[in-house]
């Protein structure tokens, strides 16, 4: 099954640069920023799972909050991975807009 095509025939330079910017505004870019307010939340996660487990009386409760703190540190690590790959793609993309810009009509 044959995928339908998101855009239309790019037939010009000024086309390819507004879909290059639009890709990297909204695809890089976006998912980026999201990615920075996901790795926040799992930061502020382990601080309060820490905290939980530093202020509970109850040794399996406090086991949990210790695998969910570490859970959260993992994921921090991950999604910062995920950020540094894209930053790269993003530079990527700047590059391939610079070359457009270079070209002439």
């Amino acid at each position: 099954m044959t995928r339908a095509r998101l855009l239309k025939e790019i037939n010009s330079i000024e086309d390819a640069k507004k879909v290059e910017e639009t890709v990297k505004t909204g695809y890089t870019e976006t998912a980026i920023e999201n990615l920075e307010y996901w790795a926040a939340a799992e930061e502020d996660l382990a601080e309060s799972y820490g905290q939980m487990a530093e202020d509970s009386k109850n040794q399996a409760n406090r086991d949990v909050y210790i695998r969910l703190q570490e859970d959260s540190k993992r994921n921090m690590v991950e999604i910062s991975g995920l950020v540094e790959y894209l930053k790269g793609l993003d530079d990527a993309r700047r590059k391939r807009i610079e070359l457009l810009k270079g070209l002439r009509s």
